[in-house]
């Protein structure tokens, strides 16, 4: 299969850098469907690259659980189950849970402002969406919900959680795209929002279990009747 995906050559980044950026981007925003096989002759011709520098992507996207290696056939993008994505869900919770009721105890004015910042990015988007805005929205969400949780500062954590995030955010934007509605997930941003700027623990780590299962609920809802 040879679909296109689009590259941004604007950015200043060394070869494996952009290689692994430009896929993973590729990979969550659709170009590739969960259980595709990256044939790397392919998928390095279309990035006008030798295979060399994507050899060095792949197993870090691998690490973050948005590709599988299969021995002897290569790589194929992360493919889930519907029981599987809510294991990873509860995982998720479990983690962010965790972290969120550290960061809500060491935010900062800088760390409020960030937040407010991503959220109003998102919320000019949203108010006329389109393909690439939606991608544009999904990569806010990402760096939204790392605005919250960085305060943290629990490396650790985090790193697990990006793993946890990463089979299943393909799916997640599939459905956005197949919807466009984030009408829920903006009211809840908002009030995460809220919550994190008033220092409200309690609230700020309800909110952040309840956001995550909601988003797990419309995913298997949409995967489990697309027709729906």
């Amino acid at each position: 299969m040879s679909r296109k995906f689009s590259v941004d050559t604007g950015a200043a980044k060394s070869l494996p850098e952009f290689v692994y950026s430009e896929l993973r981007k590729a990979i969550l925003n659709g170009a590739f469907t969960p259980g595709e096989m990256l044939r790397q002759e392919d998928v390095a011709a279309r990035l006008g690259v030798s295979r060399s520098p994507l050899r060095e992507a792949l197993p870090r996207l691998e690490a973050e659980g948005i590709v599988v290696l299969h021995p002897r056939r290569g790589y194929a993008v992360a493919e889930l189950e519907p029981e599987e994505i809510r294991e990873v869900f509860d995982l998720r919770i479990l983690l962010e849970c965790e972290i969120a009721s550290h960061a809500i105890k060491h935010r900062t004015e800088s760390d409020i402002a960030r937040v407010y910042e991503i959220a109003g990015q998102m919320r000019e988007l949203s108010d006329s969406i389109d393909d690439d805005g939606m991608a544009r929205w999904a990569d806010l969400n990402l760096s939204f919900h790392d605005a919250l949780l960085s305060p943290a500062n629990m490396q650790h954590y985090m790193r697990a959680l990006a793993t946890a995030r990463g089979g299943i955010e393909s799916y997640i934007r599939t459905e956005l795209r197949l919807t466009g509605d984030i009408v829920q997930a903006q009211q809840e941003h908002a009030q995460l929002a809220q919550a994190f700027v008033q220092g409200d623990a309690d609230t700020f780590v309800e909110l952040t279990r309840q956001h995550s299962v909601n988003t797990r609920d419309r995913l298997l809802a949409g995967l489990l009747n697309p027709a729906g």
